[in-house]
């Protein structure tokens, strides 16, 4: 336990120093393609479900009617 407690912490290293900002530049942009892509896959979940609750009540109505 103490050799945990002890542990030398090692600080992070700069992302400047890790990627250059060419490289920072293509993941952001990489980034900003996905977040896109996920929030219009999402979208048309959404609208899907929409869509399928309200064919769903009106299927209800038709049948509870009768």
């Amino acid at each position: 336990m103490s050799d945990i407690a002890h542990a030398p912490q090692h600080q992070a290293a700069s992302t400047d120093e890790l990627f250059t900002a060419a490289q920072l530049r293509e993941f952001d942009a990489d980034d900003t393609a996905a977040g896109r892509s996920i929030a219009k896959i999402l979208t048309a979940f959404f609208v899907y479900t929409v869509l399928a609750m309200g064919v769903a009540i009106g299927w209800s109505i038709v049948v509870i009617s009768h």
